[in-house]
C-alpha cells in the first residue's frame, strides 16, 4: 500500500441509451413494415445475350416468379426504381426514376413496368441511391430495405460505397443488397452492402431467393456470459444491443435466465450488425455480431466476475475510485462498507481518504470475495490563536520507501480559526508562519499524533 501526493481523476458515466425517449424494449415491439425497393439495372449492357436470353429480360423474369410468391404477405411493400432509360430530357447520369412508389398491392403494376421497358443508357448508380432519400417517406415502424440487381459498375463518377454508408448512418435504409449479373464485382461492392454473384442465371434466382428470405425471416439469438468454467451462469446486468452502423440502440434489457438456466432467447432483425455492450464493471463490448437468419445465434463474452469490499469502522463513508489496471481509467466509484462486483481482472485503486490511500495492481479473481481494509481516521480539531498560512504533512515510517519523507496532506486557511479533519492514524507536522509576520524566518513547526478513532485539538 501506498500514499500518494496527488490525485487526478475523471469519472465514467454509464448511461442507458434509449430512442426516442423510450427504452428498447424487445417484448414491446409491435409488428414492424418492410418496405423492399428493387433497384433494377435497365442500362444499355442489359440488352447483351445471357444464358437463353438477354440479361435484362432473364432478370425480368426471375424477379417476376419471385414476386408472384410474395403476394399476400401483410407486413410487407414493395417499390421499383429503375436506372438507365432515357425516358425525357436531362443527363443520362440522372436517368434513375420511382417507376411504382411503395403498395402492398402493386406486384402486377411492378412487372408490368419491367416488362414495358427497354434497355438504354448507362449506370448512374450512386444516383439512384442518393434519390432513395425520398423514396422512403417517413415511417417509424418500417424495415427500409434496397436489393440492387445490376450488371455494372457505377459510371458517372459518383461513389456508391460512400452514399451506402452515408444513407445507412442515416437511417434511410439498411445495408443493402447487391446482386451482380453475369461477371463478378465483388471488389467493388463488398463495401456498399451484402454482395451476391450472379455468375448464370439458375444462382441470380437462388441470390434472389435467399435476399428476399432474408429479409422477411425472423431470427433468434441467445447471450451467453460465462463464469470462470465457461458456463452461461452471469446475468441480471443491463444489455444494450447498438446498430454498428448508425451507434444507434436497436434493443435495451436486463439478461436473465430462464427456469432451466439457460439465457432467454432474443427475437433480433437479422439484417442489422451488431455491436453488443453489456454493463458488467467495467463494461464488455463485443463489436460486428452478425445474427444468421433462419438460425439461432449464440453470443458469448467472458463475463466471469469476483467480489471486492472495502471494509472501515464506523458509519463514515469513503468513496474508493476503481481504475482499470495500469490505465489510469477511472470506471467506477465504491463507498466503503459495500461490495461490488467486477470483472476478473487488475485494478488500480484510490481511496479517498486523507491523507489518499493507492492499492495498486490489486488482483480480482473469479468468485472469489477480496477484503481491503482501510484504517479507521481520528479526529483532529485545528485552532489557530492568530491566523496563520501553511501544510499538514504526514510523516512517513516504517519500511516504505518514502520512510523518513513528508507526505503534503493539505492546506491551513487563515480565514479559519477552527478546522475539523478525518485523518489517518500516524505522526504528523503542520509547517505555518502566522499572518502577521513577513519574515521566512518566523516559520514554525507543530507536531501531533492521530489515533484511530480518537479525537484530538492541535492548536497553533
Amino acid at each position: 500500500m501506498n500514499k500518494s501526493v496527488a490525485l487526478s481523476f475523471s469519472l465514467l458515466i454509464l448511461s442507458t441509451l434509449v430512442c426516442s425517449g423510450q427504452p428498447f424494449a424487445l417484448q414491446q415491439q409491435p409488428p414492424r413494415l418492410t418496405r423492399i425497393l428493387f433497384v433494377f439495372d435497365a442500362s444499355e449492357s442489359m440488352a447483351d445475350h445471357w444464358q437463353s436470353d438477354t440479361k435484362y429480360r432473364t432478370a425480368v423474369s426471375v424477379l417476376s416468379g419471385i414476386l408472384d410468391s410474395l403476394q399476400g404477405n401483410k407486413n410487407l411493400e414493395i417499390g421499383l426504381r429503375v436506372y438507365g432509360p432515357k425516358r425525357a430530357s436531362g443527363p443520362d447520369c440522372e436517368a434513375s426514376y420511382m417507376m411504382v412508389p411503395f403498395g402492398k398491392d402493386n406486384f402486377t403494376s411492378i412487372k408490368s413496368v419491367l416488362q414495358g421497358l427497354s434497355p438504354g443508357g448507362t449506370t448512374p448508380i450512386a444516383f439512384s441511391l442518393e434519390q432513395t432519400v425520398s423514396d422512403f417517406t417517413p415511417c417509424n415502424h418500417c424495415r427500409n430495405v434496397v436489393i440492387l440487381i445490376t450488371d455494372g459498375l457505377e459510371a458517372c463518377g459518383g461513389d456508391p460505397c460512400q452514399v451506402s454508408k452515408r444513407l445507412q448512418q442515416g437511417g434511410i435504409f439498411l445495408r443493402p443488397f447487391i446482386v451482380g449479373i453475369g461477371a463478378n464485382m465483388r471488389v467493388q461492392f463488398d463495401c456498399m452492402g451484402n454482395y451476391y454473384n450472379a455468375a448464370n442465371e439458375k444462382e441470380y434466382r437462388r441470390a434472389l431467393e435467399t435476399i428476399v428470405a432474408t429479409s422477411l425471416k425472423e431470427a433468434s439469438a441467445q447471450i451467453n456470459l460465462l463464469d470462470r468454467m465457461g458456463k452461461p451462469t452471469q446475468t441480471d446486468v443491463h444489455v444494450t444491443l447498438f446498430d454498428h452502423v448508425t451507434g444507434t440502440p436497436r434493443y435495451s434489457f436486463i439478461h436473465t435466465l430462464n427456469s432451466q438456466g439457460i439465457p432467454d432467447t432474443l427475437k433480433l432483425d437479422p439484417l442489422i450488425t451488431y455491436d453488443v455492450v453489456v454493463q458488467t464493471i467495467p463494461p464488455l463490448r463485443k463489436e460486428s455480431v452478425w445474427i444468421e437468419p433462419g438460425k439461432h445465434t449464440t453470443i458469448e463474452l467472458d463475463a466471469s466476475q469476483g467480489f471486492l469490499r472495502f471494509e472501515q469502522e464506523g458509519e463514515r463513508v469513503v468513496p474508493c475510485i476503481i481504475r482499470r489496471g495500469g490505465t489510469g481509467e477511472a470506471i467506477h466509484v465504491q463507498p466503503s462498507n459495500t461490495v461490488g462486483k467486477y470483472l476478473a481482472g487488475d485494478y488500480d485503486i484510490t481511496v479517498l481518504t486523507m491523507p489518499r490511500m493507492n492499492f495498486n495492481q490489486i488482483k480480482i479473481a473469479p468468485d472469489v470475495f477480496l477484503q481491503l481494509t482501510i484504517p479507521s481516521p481520528g479526529t483532529v480539531t485545528l485552532k489557530q490563536l492568530k491566523p496563520a498560512v501553511g501544510s499538514i504533512y504526514m510523516e512517513m515510517e516504517g519500511d516504505q520507501e518514502e520512510a523518513g519523507s513528508l507526505l503534503w496532506v493539505d492546506q491551513i486557511h487563515p480565514d479559519q480559526p477552527v478546522e475539523t479533519r478525518h485523518l489517518q492514524p500516524g505522526n504528523y507536522i503542520i509547517v505555518y508562519r502566522l499572518t502577521s509576520s513577513a519574515q521566512q524566518d518566523d516559520t514554525r513547526e507543530k507536531r501531533f499524533t492521530v489515533e484511530a478513532g480518537k479525537n484530538i485539538e492541535v492548536e497553533v
